[in-house]
């Protein structure tokens, strides 16, 4: 039997062989139809064993089934199987097994031969579900394939899938390993776009930008319910310098987050004025290469200052830093996150003194930060005048510019038990299953300090460095 189909390109994870196919994202983007369509294929081209599960399936109706058997009507493949209302199987031996894991755990330690599992809604299986599937599903070259739409970042699916790779993902869309293609996938990936769910994408993008980021760009909801830079000014800041018409001009600033070892990457932020001419984040190197590859760019591209994070392995940074010679004119200055705020008496938004508004120096360059993209978002979005040297602009050609994106609109506030402002560390996010946001704080290093006025001899070469 011959049969020609058309799938999304991001469902090619679904050839090939690994034990875990994820894919996650958005509505509309064609997941599960995909999935049901590559199985259903499967099936007829070999006796194949499927189980279709989620977390809660109290009757065949809450199950996958309906899916598959449409699918099997529009492929025009109805004689190849029996279908009943209760199971579906194929005439060559292949089945469709249908079961939920929530007090099935009987059932499913039972299960013999099973070669695929399908997981779908995996963003409601629990950790102990998880702990039951995995072992379960161990016939030779068996496979789980998980669907599912990010909820939380610390439901147990994100953490097992997603949460280890998430700076990959945010960078290319995918992650691949000896065991693992994951993939995330959303409407834009959908060539077969419903134009009826075109409508409602769009209206929910201009009615609810937060809504529509997470339902239609799968983004964890949790990710902005307290935020303190809404996705909104983040998304009108894009290209603003073109949009209210100035150009980046005066200091050029180089934030550096100097991160050694582990998941987390090093990562530099430059801004001309106050538009963010580059973000750039890289995974390899120590502290050295770090600082070598930092201070070249800063030469390169014509850096007059450099502000990196001195606390923890950014102390390192401060010793190399002191014998670095000759790498091109600009001064150094490390970053405490932990410090009091500068100008402690100076009033807030002349309201109360800066060191009664910010719980520290992290937390008072944020705000800063902050309040530079909500000028900007009131003036693109809503005309309202702002000196450019309070707004913010994103160049739209940043190599990283998306992954910056995500981790701006992830810093929250903490909240604490006195009326000051405090900003989670990279601690507090590690705990909620964030990576630590290295572009993200590097843009703020480089927004945290004054200009500084350097004396350019003719043909001095030298660093001025400033702890």
């Amino acid at each position: 039997m011959s049969v020609s189909i058309h799938l999304p390109q991001k469902a090619r994870i679904l050839e090939g062989k690994k034990r875990f196919k994820v894919m996650y994202g958005g509505r509309g983007s064609g997941k599960s139809h995909s999935v049901a369509t590559r199985l259903v294929l499967r099936a007829i081209e070999k006796p194949t064993r499927i189980l279709c599960t989620r977390e809660m399936q109290l009757s065949i109706r809450e199950s996958v089934h309906k899916l598959l058997s449409d699918t099997i009507d529009n492929l025009g493949v109805t004689d190849a199987f029996e279908v009943t209302n209760a199971w579906i199987r194929a005439k060559n031996g292949s089945e469709f097994i249908f079961e939920g894991l929530h007090n099935n755990v009987g059932k499913i330690k039972s299960m013999e031969g099973v070669d695929i599992c399908w997981v779908e809604e995996a963003e409601n299986i629990k950790e102990s579900s998880w702990d039951l599937l995995i072992p379960t599903i161990r016939a030779d070259e068996s496979e789980i394939w998980v669907v599912f739409n990010p909820a939380d970042t610390l439901d147990a699916t994100y953490q097992k899938f997603v949460a280890p790779h998430e700076d990959i993902l945010e960078s290319t869309g995918e992650y691949v390993d000896d065991d693992h293609h994951i993939i995330k996938v959303n409407y834009t990936d959908n060539p077969w776009f419903p134009e009826e769910l075109q409508k409602e994408m769009e209206r929910c993008k201009v009615q609810d930008y937060k809504k529509y980021l997470h339902i239609w760009e799968g983004q964890c909801i949790a990710d902005y319910d307290d935020s303190i830079i809404d996705p909104l000014w983040v998304r009108a800041a894009i290209d603003a310098h073109v949009k209210l018409g100035f150009k980046g001009k005066g200091v050029k600033s180089m934030g550096y987050d100097p991160a050694d070892g582990g998941k987390d990457s090093k990562a530099i932020c430059i801004r001309h004025g106050s538009v963010v001419t580059h973000a750039k984040q890289w995974f390899t190197g120590d502290i050295t290469q770090g600082t070598d590859k930092a201070f070249e760019l800063a030469a390169e591209l014509g850096v007059t200052d450099i502000v990196y994070d001195q606390i923890g392995v950014g102390t390192g940074v401060k010793d190399y830093v002191n014998r670095l010679q000759g790498r091109g004119q600009f001064t150094v200055t490390g970053f405490n996150a932990s410090a009091s705020p500068e100008q402690p008496d100076k009033k807030y938004m002349g309201d109360r003194p800066n060191d009664e508004v910010f719980r520290n120096r992290r937390a008072q360059a944020f705000w800063h930060l902050r309040d530079r993209f909500f000028n900007t978002y009131r003036a693109v979005e809503h005309g309202d005048y702002s000196d450019p040297d309070t707004l913010i602009s994103l160049d739209s050609g940043i190599d990283d510019l998306k992954v910056l994106i995500s981790e701006l609109s992830r810093i929250q506030r903490k909240r604490n038990n006195n009326t000051q402002i405090q900003i989670e560390s990279k601690d507090d996010m590690k705990r909620r299953g964030m990576p630590s946001p290295g572009l993200a704080d590097s843009l703020m290093y480089a927004f945290a300090n004054p200009p500084i006025n350097i004396n350019h001899a003719a043909d001095d070469w030298s660093v001025a460095v400033n702890m």
